[in-house]
């Protein structure tokens, strides 16, 4: 106990100043993306191609809320902070390119990804760049911690005023003691990547804070030694709610 505590205070001691440096840091890159944006939106303001428009809003709409959170961290409130865009998000398209740009990182380990999607409808109601974020760390994490050779299922499917996203896979699982522990910032489990990625304990937290801010919920269901199954609703897109809008 002595010779811990005598090295609790060889520890560095914490400087906020650090943090703040490198958010300024960061916040200037950003400020250089937001400008390359800007000038291609404006260059390519004729161009046919309205997929081109939206990947290059989403680019926008994503570099300012990396912005008003670097903003935060350097303790500088943003002069309007950047907040959801809810639109008319086709969910199914919106997964099954998340799943077709991780097939590319499953290869290397031979694992399958599969999709399915049965709805009638497939509009939610969303910001659509925070839900490619959620699948982002989603199949990241089913891919990461996953042995070589094996599969992930995604599937969307409906319920009554919800569309659901789920993400299965074959991985060690998790025992009901990790589950309740998963969505806690910077805790990390005791299963780790398969492949010596990284992981900080932060992603599904921060899917977690997103999928509830659009009025949603994130959730796990697994047993330890047979995979795990993350599942977020979704509210659908109603034209009587929502009014009428450009999907």
């Amino acid at each position: 106990m002595e010779k811990a505590l005598a090295n609790l205070v060889q520890l560095p001691v914490f400087d906020a100043s650090h943090v703040r440096f490198v958010a300024h840091t960061l916040s200037n890159y950003l400020t250089v993306t937001a400008a390359c944006v800007g000038l291609l939106k404006l260059r390519l303001k004729d161009y046919p191609d309205e997929q081109i428009h939206t990947w290059l809003e989403g680019v926008r709409h994503v570099t300012a809320l990396m912005m008003n959170t670097a903003l935060q961290l350097m303790n500088i409130p943003s002069a309007e902070g950047e907040q959801f865009i809810r639109e008319k998000v086709d969910l199914p398209t919106l997964v099954q390119r998340a799943c077709n740009y991780y097939r590319l990182a499953a290869e290397h380990k031979q694992i399958a990804i599969s999709f399915e999607a049965n709805v009638q409808s497939p509009f939610v109601w969303a910001d659509r760049v925070a839900v490619a974020a959620v699948l982002d760390n989603l199949l990241s994490n089913a891919v990461k911690f996953s042995p070589h050779q094996k599969r992930v299922w995604v599937r969307v499917t409906a319920e009554p005023a919800h569309l659901v996203c789920t993400v299965q896979d074959e991985g060690p699982g998790l025992s009901a003691e990790e589950q309740a522990m998963l969505f806690q910032r910077g805790v990390r489990l005791s299963n780790m990547p398969t492949g010596g990625e990284p992981s900080t304990g932060y992603g599904l937290a921060v899917a977690k804070e997103l999928i509830t801010k659009l009025d949603g919920d994130l959730w796990c269901e697994s047993e330890r030694g047979q995979g795990a199954s993350f599942s977020f609703r979704l509210p659908v897109y109603s034209e009587e709610q929502h009014g009428t809008v450009k999907p």
